[in-house]
């Protein structure tokens, strides 16, 4: 059975107020990302089971993160260094700087 990927884009309309809270949390879920990638890039760990044990207590107290978002920064550092292995053949580290839009599957 053949699959097909659709891509939308959105435009989100909120509050200033809310627009406030979401540019927050896209702010410490970014930095959450580069904290988990200086570790990786140390370690050169990719198990998303030995980086949760390792740095799970760290993301939910310092910064602040929930379950569910402490799961997704994993999942996106994992995805990006993979990303790069494939490429580039050579551990780069990446740096997440733009806003980072928080994945939810």
């Amino acid at each position: 059975m053949a699959q097909m990927s659709i891509t939308a884009k959105i435009k989100v309309v909120a509050s200033d107020e809310d627009k406030a809270l979401l540019d927050e949390t896209m702010s410490v879920y970014r930095e959450a990302c580069n904290y988990v990638s200086d570790y990786v890039f140390r370690t050169h760990d990719l198990k998303q089971f030995s980086l949760n044990k390792a740095l799970y207590p760290t993301l939910r107290a310092e910064f602040g993160l929930k379950f569910q978002m402490t799961q997704s920064v994993f999942k996106t550092v994992i995805a990006r260094y993979k990303t790069i292995l494939e490429n580039q053949k050579e551990w780069i580290k990446p740096s997440f700087k733009k806003p980072q839009a928080i994945p939810h599957k």
